[in-house]
């Protein structure tokens, strides 16, 4: 989670509240943010959640303790001044959202935390650059309207924190930014600029910024942009930086931009309201364990800056506010109703729950896998932990597979984009990545996967499942079927093998495994072809168990 540094008179100024040690320490887990330490000085530093990246500078605490501490309402004047944007086509990079703050009251610790929130935007929503990137500038040192568009690399001007013109393939190449972020564009003929209607360069998305429009604190009006490869990308982050440095304005005055598309459709931003979800109180006190009436929900939700446009008993209508880009479903608006609500109470009211039937006890299946990882061991197997999110390239395309995953809507990492739907993936993962260090490995593992299923009301079945891979110089199909057997005779079962067909492995090297005539898994060899990808040069065998069947059979 990324690391947020603020100060505690800074904060106390934002909120209007001088807080305790103490407070801090009790408020800010309140609203999701960890402390790690609070410095001499007032330094505070926290951990902010990935998914809540308003959090990452002091305006966004302090706005969300304002609302849950009861100090004052959040709100902003958002104003349509009919400033307009234009975007003359860079495909590249085809999207540009912008905003403007105004009657901004700005010190040395106001622009700290501005920069703060672009970089930790940056590393994280952004993707390093890669996916969007960030520039705030003095409004009052250029003429709108402003443009984006690709100049020629010959093109010159003054770099953030430069004293003299370089030219745009300078930049590349002579600054620490050009160095770190060139990559991106490197390879275009022309380079994305944002320039105002007299010529003057603001910046070299995504690289760098210009010195002639640095924020100091004498800037009193900033226009915000955000450009990259995707249209909510870029308004979400518009949105999140516009309505932070508003908490620095003296009448929190933001106005709207419209950006021309090269299509001539309009990209307007900020965003004047999130999400709008339908909620059902029974819901929320089903999910956590309360008897809430909806007076009271609505409470708590104003305690989190949520707006309430329709309240029916036994079903709400609820907004939520425009920077909260983490906001899904209902099920996300019970998550900051519990947080309004305080864990701690929540926790209280369990004693006045039922009294138990009988004695906690073990799941079967989570039974099940600590035998079966007692027994793996034993035979001198070792236990890895891969993640159960991946991505199609790992999951699939290694394979030579053709199917679906479970994809996740906002993925933070291109590396973690599905779920996995099967074991053998990530085991071969840890095998090639210490191929240098071993030379025989004997893994497994035990997790659970999801499978694309329409016939489910999520859409997925998740089923409980066990990996075995194996690979030495000598390593055949004779191995697997031998663990295999050894591993169901163990647990008094007799497996049968039939000759089968799974992807990515050899067919004619491959069996499934029947116990009392229920398929419950196969063994295999890894085919060549597949290894010679990821450029392992040993023969991999592997079988992988679906446990949810094999508990069935034996309960039979």
């Amino acid at each position: 989670m990324p690391v947020i540094k603020i100060m505690k008179w800074d904060l106390e100024r934002l909120l209007g509240k001088v807080l305790s040690v103490d407070e801090i320490l009790d408020y800010l887990p309140r609203i999701k943010c960890e402390v790690d330490n609070i410095g001499e000085e007032g330094e505070i530093e926290y951990e902010a959640t990935h998914d809540r990246p308003d959090l990452y500078s002091v305006e966004g605490v302090a706005r969300n303790l304002r609302s849950l501490l009861g100090l004052g309402e959040n709100k902003y004047q958002l104003i349509d001044e009919g400033l307009k944007a234009y975007n003359l086509g860079v495909p590249g990079r085809p999207y540009i959202a912008l905003a403007v703050v105004r009657d901004l009251d700005l010190d040395d610790e106001a622009v700290k935390q501005i920069m703060q929130l672009q970089e930790k935007l940056h590393t994280t929503y952004c993707r390093r650059r890669r996916k969007a990137s960030i520039g705030v500038y003095d409004l009052d040192k250029v003429k709108p309207p402003l443009y984006y568009e690709l100049a020629d690399p010959n093109t010159k001007f003054i770099p953030l924190d430069e004293s003299r013109e370089m030219t745009l393939k300078e930049i590349l190449t002579n600054t620490e930014k050009g160095r770190e972020y060139g990559y991106i564009i490197a390879n275009w003929e022309k380079y994305p600029i944002l320039r105002d209607s007299k010529g003057t360069i603001l910046s070299m998305p995504p690289v760098i910024n210009s010195e002639d429009t640095r924020v100091t604190i004498e800037t009193r009006n900033v226009v915000i942009d955000a450009t990259g490869i995707d249209p909510k990308t870029v308004i979400d982050m518009v949105t999140i930086m516009a309505y932070n440095i508003a908490e620095r304005s003296r009448g929190k005055k933001i106005v709207f931009v419209e950006t021309i598309m090269p299509d001539n459709s309009i990209l307007k931003a900020p965003r004047e309201k999130g999400v709008t979800i339908e909620l059902i109180p029974n819901n929320v006190n089903e999910v956590l364990g309360t008897n809430l009436d909806t007076k009271q929900i609505v409470v708590f939700l104003k305690k989190f800056d949520y707006q309430v446009p329709s309240n029916h008993e036994g079903h709400l209508v609820v907004v939520a506010p425009p920077y909260r880009v983490d906001i899904k479903s209902w099920i996300d608006v019970v998550e900051d109703i519990a947080m309004a609500y305080g864990y701690d109470m929540i926790g209280s009211t369990a004693y006045d729950l039922p009294k138990a039937t009988h004695p906690g006890r073990v799941h079967p299946l989570e039974f099940i896998s600590i035998t079966l990882r007692k027994i793996l061991v034993g035979m001198g197997f070792i236990e890895v932990v891969n993640y159960m999110m991946s991505n199609p390239q790992v999951q699939l395309e290694i394979f030579g597979i053709e199917d679906e995953l479970i994809t996740v809507a906002n993925p933070k990492m291109e590396k973690f984009t599905s779920l996995r739907r099967w074991l053998v993936p990530g085991l071969l993962e840890v095998i090639n990545a210490n191929k240098e260090k071993e030379v025989e490995i004997k893994i497994f593992e035990i997790g659970d996967v999801a499978i694309p299923d329409k016939s489910t009301e999520t859409g997925a079945r998740i089923e409980r499942r066990l990996g075995i891979a194996v690979s030495h110089r000598k390593a055949t199909l004779t191995d697997g079927l031998a663990i295999v057997t050894t591993l169901m005779e163990r647990l008094g079962l007799s497996p049968r093998y039939e000759k089968g067909i799974i992807s990515g492995l050899l067919p004619q090297r491959t069996a499934k495994i029947y116990v009392d005539n229920t398929e419950v898994g196969y063994v295999g060899e890894i085919h060549p072809k597949i290894l010679l990808r990821i450029g392992y040069d040993k023969p991999v065998v592997v079988s992988e168990i679906v446990l949810n069947k094999l508990l069935m059979v034996l309960r039979e």
